[in-house]
């Protein structure tokens, strides 16, 4: 690799794609802190995150020959998942002598503001040079390898040479996919990449879309980090754009979409008898500013060919229990703890292992048995989407309670996939589960302890849970006490009639019955219970959903393919989050429930197309 690899560089910003967001940094970095006398050391000065970056003014480097700079250096970099933005200036220094020296920082004005980087220190010894390649000559890129290959870039126009053809033959945007035929839910790595043999900064303006596809990235694009790749006899830089996996939601015949690059390309013009030189010399007098050539810019906007994915439906012949998961799985289930008490929470847990469309899979049905009451269950995942299909673990966690004593049995809970390697559908299934149930002791104690108190001190505090049922008593008496005065005052009344009087038993439920039951007792736990519950009943009414189908992402994800309004998605989202987070909070206002219940009286009637 030759020294214009450290000078004439693809700057890569991938706009849309990642976020930047860090804290502004200015560093000096060398690439060695001992190197002998003979060996050339790289000093660079980088300023992460910043918006503006004016003024670097380097330091003398005493002790030091400049061999070559400044290098200037801009892009983005993503380490462990954090984003930073740089902007770098790079020397190559030859040492005057042995000793320890201190390379002072430099002077810069970041973000319209002074700053300046740290010193660092360097030991020069008599030790011979190491050999000509590898990480001991800086002329090097300092993450290549010593044989990795070297891409003969095309950033000079001769005389008569054409810049348009010049870009055309050496620049180009590119996707390549796994393979273009696949089942419904079985994944495709897609891969945007730009191609480049010249001097550009290239920014992405159009993304592709994706709709029709549940989309995972696999790798987050790094900028002046490509890969050398062949591509008909010839070396290319290539920069990774966007590396995703899709899961196709649905059959059918679909294209992926073009990425669209702007790039702007920079050419050294040679004028007169420039083109006799060779490319070591021509190379050699521009840095040192003595070429008889110019520079000269070309902008262009460069698109890959959208490719078109054949989606084939899933064979005939589904079994009951398949719900749309493609890929090899295996199933187990626990109740972490045998031994229950009637009324009180227990937790089944199930773990659904493998690879396939692990994001997109619904909770197993389970057949609850009678005398027990099953809740919907909390979803975890620990899934890998950086490889393809997607592995991991998915568990659910199914809260439920006994409502009487006795031996609690939950048959074999049964899971059931495609294998698109085999090309049929397997079932599996969990063994079937034992567990106990008694009468809750604690709660008799307390009862019995509170009937026997005979402490002469009364502690009101102890009665408040009495309060929703005082506040019944009230109300069954006013409601009794009107009844009354409405029949006396209907005696003295000649009577009415009304013509086409309709029925009341014509007129429709209301879903919300138990919810204002329990707002009119300030009971706040049953009111959000019964309000989630009807909730529930009405989406899964309208939908025509499945009991694996009633979670959250798999509606809202239904619902957004029914072209439902967003108005009516966000607030089902507000009337569940609601419920749910009444589970963590134990305290609510009689205000806060009534608003809850006037969202979920809205989206019924935005559901159903008639008043609650």
């Amino acid at each position: 690799m030759s020294a214009r690899k450290s000078i004439f560089f693809i700057g890569l910003l991938i706009a849309g794609f990642l976020p930047v967001a860090a804290q502004v940094k200015f560093s000096t970095i060398i690439n060695e802190k001992e190197i002998g006398k003979d060996e050339f050391l790289q000093v660079q000065y980088i300023v992460e995150n910043a918006a503006s970056v004016e003024s670097l003014t380097p330091p003398a480097f005493n002790g030091f020959k400049v061999v070559s700079g400044p290098m200037q250096q801009t892009g983005m970099s993503v380490i462990n998942g954090a984003v930073s933005k740089y902007e770098a200036v790079t020397y190559v220094l030859k040492p005057s002598s042995t000793g320890k020296f201190t390379i002072a920082g430099a002077n810069a004005l970041v973000d319209g503001k002074p700053a300046r980087s740290g010193n660092v220190t360097v030991t020069i010894t008599n030790a011979a040079p190491k050999s000509s390649g590898g990480a001991g000559n800086p002329l090097f890129g300092l993450s290549m390898p010593e044989d990795a290959p070297e891409v003969d870039e095309e950033y000079v126009l001769r005389k008569d040479e054409n810049a348009a053809d010049k870009i055309k033959n050496n620049l180009f945007v590119k996707l390549d996919v796994s393979k273009t035929t696949c089942y419904a839910g079985e994944p495709i790595v897609a891969t945007y990449k730009l191609y480049s043999r010249l001097k550009s900064e290239s920014r992405v303006t159009k993304r592709p879309s994706l709709s029709q596809f549940s989309v995972y990235d696999m790798v987050q694009p790094e900028a002046n980090s490509p890969a050398v790749e062949n591509i008909n006899g010839k070396l290319y830089n290539a920069h990774i754009i966007r590396k995703v996996q899709l899961y196709p939601l649905q059959d059918g015949v679909f294209d992926l979409e073009p990425v669209e690059v702007d790039n702007t390309v920079r050419f050294l013009r040679l004028e007169g008898g420039g083109n006799k030189l060779s490319m070591q010399q021509l190379l050699e007098d521009y840095m040192n500013g003595i070429t008889n050539g110019k520079m000269e810019e070309q902008k262009v906007t460069l698109a890959s060919r959208p490719v078109t994915i054949t989606v084939k439906p899933l064979p005939e012949g589904k079994p009951a229990a398949f719900d749309g998961a493609v890929g090899k799985f295996t199933i187990v289930s626990a109740i972490r703890e045998t031994k229950i008490a009637t009324g009180e929470t227990a937790v089944l847990q199930v773990n659904l292992a493998g690879e396939g469309n692990l994001p997109l899979i619904n909770a197993p049905h389970v057949p609850w048995p009678a005398g027990t009451e099953g809740y919907e269950p909390a979803v975890k995942e620990n899934i890998d989407r950086t490889v393809s299909p997607i592995s991991g673990t998915k568990r659910f966690d199914y809260s439920f309670t006994a409502k009487q004593a006795g031996t609690i049995i939950i048959p074999p809970i049964e899971f059931c996939y495609f294998d698109p390697t085999s090309k049929t559908y397997k079932t599996i299934a969990t063994a079937a589960l034992t567990a106990v149930a008694s009468k809750s002791v604690k709660r008799e104690q307390q009862l019995h302890a509170a009937v026997n108190n005979t402490d002469s001190t009364v502690d009101w505090r102890k009665f408040l849970w009495l309060s929703p049922l005082f506040v019944l008593i009230v109300m069954a008496l006013l409601f009794n006490l009107k009844k009354h005065v409405a029949k006396d005052k209907t005696a003295v009344a000649p009577p009415v009639t009304t013509m086409d009087a309709v029925p009341e038993s014509s007129a429709p439920p209301d879903p919300f019955e138990g919810a204002r039951f329990a707002l009119a007792a300030i009971n706040s736990q049953l009111f959000y219970k019964e309000t989630g519950k009807a909730t529930w009943q009405i989406v899964s009414e309208q939908l025509k959903l499945t009991p694996s189908q009633l979670n959250k992402p798999v509606v809202v994800r239904l619902m957004q393919q029914a072209n439902t309004p967003a108005e009516t998605i966000q607030l089902l989202e507000s009337v569940l989050n609601d419920c749910e987070l009444a589970l963590y909070t134990p305290v609510h206002t009689e205000h806060g429930m009534r608003h809850t219940l006037e969202k979920a009286e809205r989206l019924a009637q935005l559901l159903t197309g008639r008043n609650s």
